[in-house]
C-alpha cells in the first residue's frame, strides 16, 4: 500500500439515489420555450386522436398525478411534437 492518504472525490452519486432528479425540461416544454427555436410563433393545431392514443393519454396523465404533477392532454401533445425526430416515423 502507498502512503498516499484517502481523499474524497467528490460527492457519493449513490447517496440520494431513492429520490427523483429535479429537471426543468419538462417545465421548459410545457413554457413553449426551445432553446433550438428562440423566435417560434404559436400556432393553433387540430390533432386527430384514436380512443388508444386518449387512453394512453389518460395513462400518462394519472401516473403523473401519482407524482403531484397536472398536467394537460394539450401539454403532453406539445411535449411529444418537441421530442419527436424523424427517426420516430416508420
Amino acid at each position: 500500500m502507498s502512503d498516499r492518504k484517502r481523499k474524497s472525490m467528490g460527492r457519493d452519486p449513490f447517496a440520494d439515489r431513492g429520490k427523483p432528479r429535479e429537471s426543468d425540461t419538462v417545465a421548459r416544454l410545457i413554457r413553449g420555450r426551445s432553446p433550438l427555436a428562440p423566435d417560434a410563433k404559436e400556432v393553433e393545431v387540430v390533432v386527430r386522436l384514436t380512443p388508444a392514443t386518449m387512453k394512453h393519454l389518460d395513462a400518462i396523465r394519472a401516473r403523473l398525478a401519482e407524482r403531484g404533477r397536472d398536467v394537460s392532454r394539450d401539454e403532453l401533445i406539445r411535449i411529444a411534437i418537441t421530442l419527436l425526430t424523424p427517426d420516430d416515423v416508420p
